[in-house]
């Protein structure tokens, strides 16, 4: 998986797309878990190479803890910011578009042509990905139909997700 990352994320962004669409779109409850079921086992295998890197570099495995508790912490709290204050965050997807089409070219780019995002590429993907978490808790409280819980759920996972790889990823840069 490893030797041609281009397939890889072409693969999962098919997978979640079908996934999303599925579970967005069917009435039924265990089809919508079924996709949920497809992108979590899509997400895995994305995090294996980096879930091994890490404990290639740290084998007491306190390099993923930290960063699973700081991803736990920005992401709680950025839901609380949502839930608090309960404003609408919908003018975040423009921006959330934009941005997510600059980092893909970026990503792109550096596989085609061999750069290193570096540092600052992480951090800005991790300010990407609160905004993804506060624009989807808004989107779950005002606009998700209660009978799409799944799809919501799969959402908001994808942003913590996503927040969790640039959050390790930063950490293992800060090992090297």
């Amino acid at each position: 998986m490893a030797g041609n990352w281009l397939i890889v994320l072409g693969a999962f962004m098919l997978v979640s797309w079908g996934a999303s669409h599925v579970a967005h779109r069917v009435r039924s409850t265990g089809l919508q878990y079924a996709a949920f079921a497809g992108f979590v086992f899509a997400e895995a295998l994305i995090f294996a190479p980096l879930l091994v890197a890490a404990e290639f570099i740290d084998p007491s495995w306190s390099i993923v803890e930290s960063a699973a508790g700081v991803t736990l912490l920005g992401a709680a709290g950025l839901m609380t910011v949502a839930m608090v204050t309960r404003k609408d965050f919908l003018f975040l997807r423009g921006m959330l578009v934009w941005g997510f089409v600059l980092a893909l070219v970026a990503i792109v780019g550096s596989l085609l042509f061999g750069f290193n995002l570096g540092t600052w590429f992480s951090v800005a993907m991790i300010g990407f990905a609160g905004a993804a978490i506060l624009y989807d808790t808004s989107n779950i409280m005002h606009h998700y139909p209660p009978d799409r819980y799944v799809a919501a759920s799969m959402s908001l996972f994808a942003s913590i997700a996503l927040m969790f790889w640039y959050v390790l990823q930063f950490f293992l840069m800060s090992r090297e």
